[in-house]
């Protein structure tokens, strides 16, 4: 069966399309008076970075993949620098899915109301970044502590300063940050530590420092996928090390030049279809190499479960 919000998306699709999206439903042979189906997004072709590239430098300043329904953008992030820099909008709505996919990836590693949480991830234009974090942390009603990118010696201490001033039970952080912050830590025992939760992107990612003894942490360390033309909340993994789906994200693995989607535990590209957005993705090839698990997580919970090869 097709997930409801799966087909309201394909509905919307069909009904509301963008510039962007008209050619590919027409090579799907998908029209409005079209019956959705459940294979209906796995007819669509993917959708790469180059072509959004392509299509927003040919139509200045966001390209044309906004819904012709959608509510007008609230806020501008991007990822990529120079002729690689692709702007991301948001409608209100957006940042609200965004802001409860957050919540809920953050509570399940066990954030909750009160509680102080650090980062060292950049806010301003790129995303994900602190003021999303910020924005997450607020929903939760806990606290958000933005410690700044720590770039130099200067930023780190001053990070630790604040730190050990407030206190915060859990740091999200990235490894190229994490590294300068961990050579700097002042030595001391930190028991009000208890996690790290760990951002990784579909970029290449830099390796993950070991915590210096210095810092006093102890505690327990999670990984979170973002994939900002997508969505920054796509999985998290548990205590059994498998990394889940967002209720809100339709996963595929598929053959990368093909774009077929693969029999179960196939190991292919990882495509993502955020649900609920007004600047959609569809099948977004993320140039990351996955596979569906196939056995139920050891931690209990349901849902779908990929490896990250």
């Amino acid at each position: 069966m097709t997930p409801p919000d799966l087909g309201a998306l394909l509905q919307r699709v069909v009904h509301a399309p963008s510039a962007f999206y008209r050619l590919r439903l027409t090579a799907a042979h998908l029209a409005a008076d079209s019956a959705v189906g459940p294979d209906a997004l796995c007819r669509l072709p993917l959708t790469r970075r180059t072509e959004l590239l392509h299509d927003q430098l040919e139509h200045l300043p966001h390209g044309t993949r906004r819904f012709a329904d959608a509510a007008p953008a609230v806020r501008a992030g991007s990822t990529g620098t120079g002729a690689d820099l692709l702007v991301l909008t948001w409608s209100a709505a957006d940042l609200a899915r965004e802001r409860a996919a957050g919540a809920r990836l953050l509570g399940r590693l066990g954030v909750h109301r009160g509680m102080a949480v650090a980062n060292t991830l950049r806010g301003a234009l790129v995303t994900p970044g602190a003021l999303l974090i910020g924005d997450v942390v607020e929903e939760i009603g806990a606290l958000d502590v933005p410690l700044g990118a720590v770039e130099n010696d200067a930023a780190a201490r001053q990070a630790w300063e604040l730190v050990d001033r407030v206190r915060p039970a859990v740091l999200i952080l990235d490894p190229p940050s994490a590294l300068r912050l961990f050579t700097a830590a002042p030595r001391a025992a930190r028991p009000w530590w208890q996690g790290i939760v760990w951002l990784r992107t579909d970029e290449v990612a830099a390796p993950q420092p070991a915590v210096a003894d210095a810092a006093g942490f102890s505690g327990w360390q999670r990984t979170w996928l973002g994939v900002p033309e997508a969505t920054s909340f796509v999985t998290h993994d548990c205590a059994a090390g498998r990394m889940h789906v967002d209720d809100a994200v339709i996963v595929e693995v598929v053959d990368d030049e093909s774009g077929a989607a693969l029999a179960l535990g196939g190991a292919g590209t990882l495509a993502l279809t955020p649900l609920g957005v007004d600047t959609p993705v569809l099948r977004y090839a993320t140039g990351l190499r996955a596979r569906v698990e196939t056995a139920p997580c050891p931690c209990g919970s349901l849902g779908t479960c990929i490896e990250l090869l």
